[in-house]
């Protein structure tokens, strides 16, 4: 059975990915003791490694038709995904610069290494997660958006090689995973830690993760799993990342959960009549999740400094409920960003290619 061309769970799902991903960075603004204490929380950090398989998966749905009807325009895909991400993310950039400049102005203090000028023009050219930098600065959660943008300029080659399997789509999801854990392998001889890496080379890590979301979208599009089993696997699944994440596996044991909660949640949109995570209010926190993600670190360092100016160091219990408050305003200003920002300039940009991006091909 094929996928309706809206996969509702989806989007929802991408708001999990996020919110886990704002409590991991907001954790210890709590008070309540390091991360590494709670594992689910210490793992929040792969709920990039989730957007990237969600991204090979949606993108695979949206675009691998064109691909295989030979009516795919690589240039419009890449200014459909150029205008889906571009404004939100330079004026985030923009923004860290403006609280970098006026703290110094007030005295302020910030980590040297996280506010070069010189990076600046990587981060402005999404080159920021290639291996081009000497550490994590500015916006630095945008290091993701980076190693997307390398997968959406690669995406014909990424389709290609996974549809080589279309016809034994199973075996191509086999291959994937052992693609994963090659990657794994390769990353340790450099004692790195594949799904750690950030600036030094995101690249690297998106390249396994949106090659599964492709043969993933592969193995389903025309799967038709018993009734009930969707929804055993999206909790099979929960669960395994979950105990992963509890008992502190290694995080490339996470990896293989992340994916199966994406497929089986994608399967739940074919035959359930109110599928997990799909109604209005989860799909709306779904389109804004991407916003979450890229304010909530203005939104933190514009916050603590004026609280920190004010009060001091929150502790205990104020530092619960300003470390909540942070949480909530990432996601109210997220609201904001989507409705006056990123919408808008989004259907803009695609609403005014260039003639020379122009192409067949539609988001």
């Amino acid at each position: 059975m094929l996928y309706p061309a809206d996969i509702r769970p989806l989007t929802g799902l991408r708001f999990v990915a996020a919110f886990w991903l704002l409590i991991y960075f907001f954790w210890e603004r709590f008070d309540l003791g390091p991360r590494d204490a709670i594992g689910i929380v210490q793992a929040g950090n792969y709920g990039v490694d989730l957007f990237f398989i969600l991204s090979g998966f949606v993108l695979a749905h949206v675009y691998g038709p064109q691909v295989e009807a030979k009516t795919f325009s690589w240039r419009s895909f890449v200014w459909a995904r150029l205008a889906r991400i571009y404004p939100l993310h330079l004026i985030c950039l923009a923004a860290m610069v403006a609280i970098w400049a006026a703290g110094n102005l007030m005295g302020a203090s910030f980590k040297a290494s996280a506010f070069v000028v010189e990076q600046i023009p990587y981060h402005l050219a999404l080159l920021h997660a290639w291996g081009l930098v000497a550490s994590d600065g500015w916006n630095f959660p945008s290091w993701s958006i980076s190693a997307e943008w390398f997968a959406y300029l690669t995406f014909p080659i990424s389709f290609g090689i996974a549809a080589l399997f279309a016809k034994r789509p199973l075996i191509g999801v086999v291959i994937m995973a052992g693609v994963f854990a090659a990657f794994v392998a390769w990353m340790a001889q450099y004692q790195i830690e594949l799904m750690n890496m950030t600036w030094q080379g995101g690249i690297v890590r998106i390249v396994p993760s949106f090659a599964m979301g492709i043969a993933l979208w592969l193995l389903g599009r025309n799967l038709t799993l018993p009734k009930g089993v969707a929804g055993l696997g999206v909790a099979i699944s929960t669960i395994w990342i979950v105990m992963a994440a509890a008992w502190a596996w290694p995080s490339s044991w996470i990896w293989p959960g992340l994916a199966g909660l994406v497929f089986f949640l994608a399967e739940t949109s074919k035959t359930n009549q109110t599928p997990l995570l799909a109604s209005k209010t989860w799909v709306y926190l779904g389109e804004i999740s991407f916003a979450a993600y890229m304010v909530h670190l203005p939104v933190d360092i514009a916050m603590y400094q004026i609280v920190e100016r004010v009060m001091g160091e929150p502790k205990g219990t104020l530092a619960l409920v300003i470390g909540i408050f942070g949480v909530v305003a990432s996601i109210i200003a997220a609201a904001i960003a989507h409705a006056l920002i990123e919408k808008p300039a989004r259907n803009w940009l695609r609403a005014n290619i260039p003639s020379f991006m122009a192409g067949k091909s539609k988001a």
